[in-house]
């Protein structure tokens, strides 16, 4: 059987098209977005892979690299789950008590295949794309859309299936104080497909689900476990893009699968930390960077924010690139009252605009550039104007803000965090400035507004310790 590519939107699937080309070919679906872009050209270059089993197709799918690789879906693990959640109570009474699905997933990806397709079509559901007018019974959907159909102030379903990214905190509250509404979260990828389940208005930990076979990899220099599994539901075989073609690779029958997910696993189930690619050593500590936006998106601020590794003398640090209206400043301000030392970024950048892949997601490979030539200019900046006076007793405390930031500061105008000061040079600045005083300044002291500025913290040493001259 020929393989064939198919940009599959959804009337492909409702015209029966997908059920035909499983009978007379192997179909490789593909994601509409990807038409015209660079995505579309990587699976041009060279000849398609061929399938070798009937009802067998593929789903494309890039990640945050952009780099295609073909998942090659067997019919019997499809035919797997449908009857896994199909049989389960509460999935079928979420379908049999609606008259109708609202569907806002692209069925060319496998969790909207599964839930906006091939479960209600399993169960005799009609099923309808977009948003209704109205409150309805169920929406097969994502996190992102709930947010906006709420900011938006539009009717939000009674209950609703998401997947596809740990559910923000901060909707988690809010749709639990509106009350009304109750969620059903699918943990899982395109390789594994469904792995465990919860309600995120009511769990932090994902229950796996009864038959996956699990194994937890520990995870060099952290607390956290790396999951591997094997399922029923598990894709074996797959195709990676190189500079050669396409790359057949396949996991042994009794080999478990890395999922790549970190967290840790308890009685209570598995607490989902992020990614295991996304953990960088960072002032001597390894930390996630999965972790550190779940924590951001747990303050309620305003925006999208994503962490990024940015290369300094000493290894990796943190980046931050925020969508939101405040002021890089102010981010960091609320950051340090928030999170731990090690958590802190180094350098913040905010943009209206968001980087995107052709495919929709976010893209880190350049919002990672971004950050790191920010962070690289403010170095330069430092290196261009560094101060190399020796600081005494007799020094002023702008002349010890200079020694440490690298420029003049501008008093009663700029935060102390323009300068791209991390939490090293903080420390070393409140260390400086009690030798100078010769007075040990207070924790929480150092923890109110005074100390966000350069003026705050001269106004501090004049009016609270009568010692500047």
């Amino acid at each position: 059987m020929a393989s064939v590519l198919r940009f599959a939107n959804n009337e492909y699937f409702l015209s029966g098209n997908f059920e035909s080309d499983l009978k007379y070919q192997n179909p490789i679906l593909v994601d509409p977005l990807w038409k015209g872009t660079k995505l579309e050209t990587n699976l041009d270059r060279f000849p398609l892979p061929e399938l070798t089993s009937p009802n067998s197709f593929c789903l494309v799918t890039s990640g945050s690299s952009g780099i295609p690789k073909m998942v090659w879906k067997e019919w019997e693990e499809i035919e797997n789950e449908i009857s896994y959640w199909t049989r389960d109570p509460e999935v079928r009474s979420l379908y049999l008590d609606s008259n109708k699905v609202y569907v806002q997933v692209p069925l060319c990806h496998l969790y909207g295949l599964l839930w906006g397709y091939l479960i209600p079509k399993s169960l005799g559901i009609p099923i309808e794309f977009g948003f209704p007018q109205k409150e309805e019974k169920l929406w097969i959907t994502s996190a992102p859309q709930l947010q906006k159909t709420f900011s938006e102030e539009r009717p939000l379903p009674q209950s609703a299936v998401v997947s596809g990214m740990k559910f923000p905190v901060p909707l988690s509250r809010i749709l639990r104080d509106r009350g009304g509404i109750s969620l059903l979260e699918i943990y899982g990828s395109t390789e594994t497909g469904g792995m465990g389940r919860r309600d995120p208005l009511r769990q932090n930990r994902f229950q796996l689900l009864p038959g996956l076979e699990t194994k937890f990899q520990i995870i060099e220099g952290m607390e956290e476990n790396e999951l591997q599994i094997q399922s029923p539901f598990l894709s074996r075989k797959s195709f990676v893009l190189g500079n050669q073609g396409w790359t057949k690779e396949e996991i042994p029958p009794n080999e478990y699968y890395s999922t790549g997910d970190s967290g840790n696993w308890s009685e209570l189930g598995w607490f989902l930390l992020g990614r295991k690619d996304r953990i960088i050593k960072h002032n001597g500590k390894r930390v996630s960077l999965d972790r550190i936006e779940s924590e951001v998106l747990g303050l309620s601020l305003d925006g999208e924010f994503f962490c990024v590794p940015v290369s300094d003398d000493y290894g990796q640090t943190i980046g931050l690139f925020s969508t939101g209206t405040l002021t890089a400043p102010e981010i960091l301000h609320i950051l340090r009252k928030e999170l731990p030392e090690s958590h802190l970024p180094k350098v913040v950048i905010t943009n209206l605009s968001l980087p995107k892949l052709p495919n929709g997601k976010p893209d880190y490979s350049t919002i990672t550039k971004l950050c790191n030539e920010e962070y690289q200019r403010i170095q330069n900046q430092i290196t261009k104007v560094k101060n190399t006076n020796s600081i005494d007793s007799h020094s002023s405390v702008m002349e010890i803000l200079e020694s440490i930031l690298g420029i003049k500061p501008e008093p009663g105008k700029h935060l102390v965090y323009n300068y791209g000061m991390d939490s090293i040079q903080y420390m070393d600045l409140i260390l400086k400035l009690e030798r100078k005083i010769e007075y040990k300044i207070p924790e929480e002291d150092k923890r109110t507004s005074y100390f966000a500025s350069l003026s705050g913290i001269e106004e501090y040493i004049r009016e609270k310790l009568y010692l500047l001259k």
